[in-house]
């Protein structure tokens, strides 16, 4: 989706980039129930109709295609509304973001990510119910609007405009599967199938392994690993939204937490941390370091430079069951957007009718049903895409929404797995630490 190579934090923001927003200087109280914004109407048009939409660098690729897109909304709404977009690196963008606030002069629309919520829970955001409602976003023959309920803070309305999806898949790299006879892997493989492949594709110069059957890829964060625990039919918290209680010492979690441990520790079919390092430098999957690897959709325009062919595949079964994560891509807009009917606009205007587009740009996936399975879209696309697609309406959101969040995954939950998957704890010591510590900042 950009030719350098990408993270959940370029594309979505990541879990662990960031601080937790204090907001100190924004005046406005907790959230409390607001109705939804008008729809747009041709006759009635809210705040200034020069826009400016705001969104953190993604690389070269994804930011000329969102200049492109710029530029066909305004040749489509010419005469009535003119927009222009300004790119911040990740780590200023929120800082930016928080001192508009902080100075009642907040951005006209900016690109989602957790962090928003905190600004949510300061009654900053505009309700946007009303115009998504008004749309063909509602029509769930069209949309897979079920899976919108996470960013319905309230409970009822929706705060951000979702416009792309993603989510994981299992990456597998077709020529090294050829070379030993192995059947690529799909949605019936599970992960004791995926070892003993592993175990057949690893190669070896004396004791000095040169090509790595299996990378534990994503299941070495916090969301990639809880798809084993909501697998065996449990979660690291009770909910993503406001969570009451943590579970991380849940029997099932705590093996799911040994699960990956042992990849790399007791089976050693994984490479441990510093070898992930050095096979990182030399390449990783995209290099032909390694033979399968779990990791976000995210990756797959990264992947199309590879030399060897390669293909993905569902998450693996673990326990009997696959359970996928997504995450939404999208728009929010503060109340005091000073172009509210321009941002709503656009926000509306990229999650429907620019929908085909984003498909043929391959840089994000489509929220769109038929966009998303468009020829357009599986045009180029590795084989197992429209497979591990399918698997969206069964996932659960991978993020955590408190005001909080982010102290909580960055102090609690990230050194305590740096700790586990360096074999410097045990799975269940790991559980017990995320649990209190976690707790205590609830």
């Amino acid at each position: 989706m950009n030719p350098v190579p990408l993270t959940r934090r370029t594309l979505l923001g990541g879990a662990l980039a960031g601080s937790a927003l204090a907001l100190a200087g924004c005046s406005s109280p907790t959230a409390a129930p607001t109705s939804a914004a008008p729809a747009p109407t041709s006759t009635e048009i809210v705040g200034k109709t020069d826009l400016t939409v705001y969104a953190w660098t993604n690389g070269t690729t994804i930011d000329e295609n969102f200049k492109k897109s710029v530029e066909m909304f305004n040749d489509e709404f010419s005469g009535k509304f003119t927009a222009k977009i300004n790119f911040l690196p990740y780590d200023q963008y929120w800082q930016k973001i928080q001192l508009q606030y902080a100075a009642n002069q907040p951005f006209d629309m900016y690109y989602w990510d957790v962090q928003a919520y905190a600004h949510y829970k300061k009654g900053l955001l505009e309700n946007l119910e009303g115009v998504v409602s008004a749309s063909e976003l509602a029509d769930g023959s069209k949309y897979p609007v079920d899976l919108f309920a996470p960013w319905r803070f309230d409970g009822t309305n929706l705060y951000a405009i979702p416009e792309n999806i993603q989510s994981m898949a299992l990456f597998y790299n077709k020529s090294h599967f050829d070379e030993v006879g192995l059947s690529y892997p799909d949605a019936t493989w599970t992960w004791d199938q995926v070892q003993d492949a592993a175990t057949k594709l690893q190669k070896k110069s004396g004791d000095k392994v040169t090509r790595w059957g299996l990378d534990i890829g994503d299941l070495g964060v916090w969301w990639g690993i809880q798809t084993l625990a909501w697998s065996a039919g449990t979660a690291f918290f009770d909910k993503p939204l406001e969570p009451t209680a943590f579970q991380m010492t849940d029997p099932k979690v705590v093996e799911a937490l040994s699960f990956v441990q042992g990849l790399m520790w007791q089976s050693h079919i994984a490479p441990q941390p510093t070898e992930r390092d050095a096979n990182n430098q030399a390449g990783g999957f995209a290099g032909g370091i390694v033979s399968m690897m779990p990791g976000g959709t995210w990756n797959i325009t990264s992947y199309q430079q590879m030399k060897d062919g390669w293909g993905m595949a569902p998450l693996p079964l673990y326990q009997g069951k696959s359970v996928m994560p997504y995450w939404l891509g999208g728009w929010v807009i503060p109340k005091q957007s000073q172009a509210l009917t321009a941002a709503e606009t656009f926000a509306i205007w990229r999650a429907t009718k620019f929908q085909d587009q984003m498909a043929s740009d391959h840089d994000w996936i489509p929220v769109q049903n038929a966009a998303r399975t468009s020829d357009a879209m599986l045009k180029g696309m590795p084989d197992g895409f429209k497979e591990a697609m399918a698997a969206l309406p069964s996932a659960q959101i991978g993020d955590l929404y408190t005001e909080n969040s982010q102290k909580i995954l960055n102090e609690v939950f990230g050194p305590a797995l740096d700790d586990l998957f360096q074999n410097k704890a045990t799975a269940q010591d790991t559980a017990s630490k995320i649990q209190d510590d976690a707790t205590s900042l609830l």
